[in-house]
């Protein structure tokens, strides 16, 4: 019995040699990656912790049906951070249980960003309908798939800037379509756009924060009067 006791001993300091050092793994805000770990056996108990920020929900997800339990998870990092991915792999010899862990260290990065990109014709003529469309295109960099801004167009004068809030958009790219109202009295307009308060849907700001484009003119049509008949 002894014997047996001594041997039990030993294969337990063993398997607690396999707590070396600490590998890491470098993530983005939004990504989604699969952590595996190869156990001894299917039978033993297995189980990830994962460690830093606020948590599952807030922080990272699990994705694709995983669980805890997995002999591999899928997680989707929602805020930036540093996170500790422990792994336990539990064996029961009667009534003593030896463990292996395994730990790695995920750095996911504050890169999640929005800019606005100038207007493709920085110089136009206005159109004959009652407004001008400009199109601007913002442009996200990691982060969730849906985000939110504010913009304003600053030129046109007080009570005359066009504005909004809560924008939604989705994806990588985002048109956003500015009508400016043509005037009848040939007058040109000069004018730029400012976003704000960009946020993902997991609640991050944008690293670059507030973003604005080059002035854009639109050429007020020749005020020119009607045919007359002598």
């Amino acid at each position: 019995m002894k014997t047996n006791f001594t041997k039990l001993l030993s294969v337990c300091f063993f398997l607690l040699l396999g707590y070396g050092a600490m590998a890491q793994d470098t993530r983005s805000v939004g990504e989604t990656h699969t952590y595996t770990v190869v156990p001894e056996s299917g039978t033993n108990t297995l189980l990830w912790a994962i460690t830093g920020n606020n948590g599952e929900g807030v922080s990272w997800d699990l994705q694709g049906g995983t669980a805890l339990n997995d002999a591999a998870i899928q997680i989707l990092w929602k805020q930036p951070g540093t996170y500790t991915l422990t792994f336990t792999e539990k064996e029961s010899h009667g009534g003593i249980e030896c463990s292996t862990i395994k730990t790695a260290e995920v750095n996911v990065g504050d890169d999640f960003d929005v800019v606005i990109a100038d207007a493709t014709i920085a110089v136009d003529c206005a159109t004959t309908a009652a407004n001008t469309d400009i199109t601007f295109v913002l442009s996200k960099t990691n982060g969730a798939t849906d985000w939110t801004f504010d913009y304003q167009t600053v030129g046109f004068g007080a009570g005359n800037e066009i504005a909004a809030t809560g924008v939604n958009a989705s994806g990588d790219t985002h048109s956003l379509v500015i009508s400016v109202p043509n005037t009848t009295d040939g007058g040109d307009k000069t004018f730029k756009v400012q976003i704000t308060n960009v946020k993902d849907s997991f609640g991050n700001d944008t690293v670059t924060g507030d973003d604005e484009t080059a002035n854009v003119t639109i050429y007020g049509l020749p005020d020119t009067g009607d045919i007359t008949f002598n």
